[in-house]
């Protein structure tokens, strides 16, 4: 009996993490940088990406990135940033229909 609950037991637990699948990879990853004042925006396979001014950020994806709207963008800080630059580029990206998943302090 107790082999019998202890197969039940496994095999619903496989079945609820079956539908749990890796999270969401992002299209691009921006990060803003405090000290330089400015953002660094590469694609999620970039091992380096570009430094642009954190206003042209929605201009770099849409049209050096190619990125459309409706895309997904994770946002990552480097050193002190300002929170209200921070809430700046977040607006714009939203602005712009990109979607966040994600911010990495």
């Amino acid at each position: 009996m107790n082999a019998l609950r202890t197969l039940f037991g496994g095999c619903m637990v496989l079945m609820v993490l079956g539908g749990c699948g890796p999270a969401e990879r992002p299209d691009a990853i921006v990060t803003i940088d405090g000290v330089r004042h400015a953002c660094v925006v590469a694609l999620h396979n970039e091992a380096q990406g570009s430094t642009v001014p954190c206003s042209d950020v929605v201009a770099f994806l849409r049209d050096e990135l190619r990125l459309a709207s409706g895309s997904s963008y994770e946002v990552r800080t480097v050193s002190d940033v300002d929170a209200a630059e921070v809430t700046r580029v977040d607006a714009s990206l939203k602005a712009a229909g990109y979607r966040l998943i994600g911010r990495l302090r």
